[in-house]
């Protein structure tokens, strides 16, 4: 396999509006991964550890510890709200990528609760240590912010930009800010790419049109995500750290209630054979680009069918 995410803390000192954490506050499970744990992850069957999962992986006090330990291996990096970037030595990852809700500091504060100047401060003295890239979710109300936010990165020193949808969907009051879900206007998009190109940031700008994909960007033929407590799902979307078993998500006006999905601990090897079952949906469904006598394309797990990382966005 090539990458493992492993969700280090599912804490987090912020309340974005669009956070499931900040949704099921009720029900979240604040908790980090212990240490012992994590030790006994095999990052030696990986290239890449991502550490994050449903929370702020800087929280976890051993934090810098684990960096080291899964760069022994491969190669390791991570996704933070950015609060913590200047108490944590960043510059032993491969890559830091620092979420941001807008390019305007009044937006940011009411969609994250914290200040975006602050944030902006912090990875500019960080730049110069690591590759930094921005992660912006794209919601109806702040998209067209996108080349606002390709200029912040280019000041701060962050090399790339990844622009996001708001994929999953934790509550029917949330659903108008999926901009896939309405008509687009692109031409925010299409400046973001000229002045991207222009100052030399690296942006992708993940698809605002649904369409069915064989294999999601989630991709679990080579991809899986290890929680917080040691168990292997295919990714956050099939997982919530809450205590109720199933995941609340609305999908095309629907208020619907998913199973989790677990294939047991990463420790036990027949985990790991019923996790690449699960993967061989997939594979089958790829071997279709490479089929000269192309069959019906085996149908999306039950799981999958209403999420929207399924049809491309």
């Amino acid at each position: 396999m090539r990458v493992v995410q492993v969700e280090v803390s599912t804490r987090c000192q912020l309340r974005c509006v669009m956070c499931p954490h900040t949704i099921f506050s009720g029900e979240w499970i604040n908790e980090d991964m212990d240490f012992e744990t994590f030790k006994r992850i095999p990052f030696d069957r990986f290239d890449l550890a991502h550490l994050q999962g449903w929370g702020e992986p800087l929280l976890n006090p051993r934090i810098e510890e684990m960096i080291d330990l899964a760069k022994r291996n491969c190669r390791v990096g991570l996704t933070t709200n950015g609060l913590l970037i200047d108490e944590v030595n960043v510059g032993k990852l491969d890559y830091l990528a620092v979420s941001i809700a807008s390019a305007r500091e009044d937006r940011h504060r009411e969609i994250r609760k914290t200040s975006l100047e602050e944030i902006l401060a912090k990875v500019e003295n960080v730049s110069s240590k690591v590759d930094v890239t921005f992660v912006f979710m794209m919601m109806k109300d702040t998209y067209e912010e996108l080349p606002n936010v390709v200029e912040l990165a280019k000041k701060v020193g962050a090399k790339s930009v990844i622009a996001n949808n708001l994929d999953y969907v934790p509550s029917k009051e949330l659903e108008d800010q999926a901009v896939f879900l309405r008509k687009v206007d692109y031409k925010p998009i299409e400046l973001a790419k000229v002045k991207a190109k222009e100052l030399g940031i690296n942006l992708i700008v993940k698809s605002v049109e649904m369409g069915e994909v064989l294999v999601c960007a989630e991709n679990p033929i080579d991809n899986v995500l290890i929680t917080h407590n040691g168990l292997m799902t295919p990714c956050v979307y099939l997982h919530l750290p809450t205590k109720s078993e199933k995941i609340k998500r609305v999908f095309m006006g629907r208020e619907l209630e998913v199973e989790k999905v677990y294939f047991g601990r990463f420790d036990d090897e027949e985990s790991w054979r019923m996790y690449r079952d699960f993967g061989s949906v997939f594979e089958r469904r790829r071997s279709i680009l490479w089929s000269l006598f192309p069959s019906n394309i085996p149908p999306l797990p039950d799981c999958c069918k209403t999420c929207y990382k399924a049809y491309g966005v």
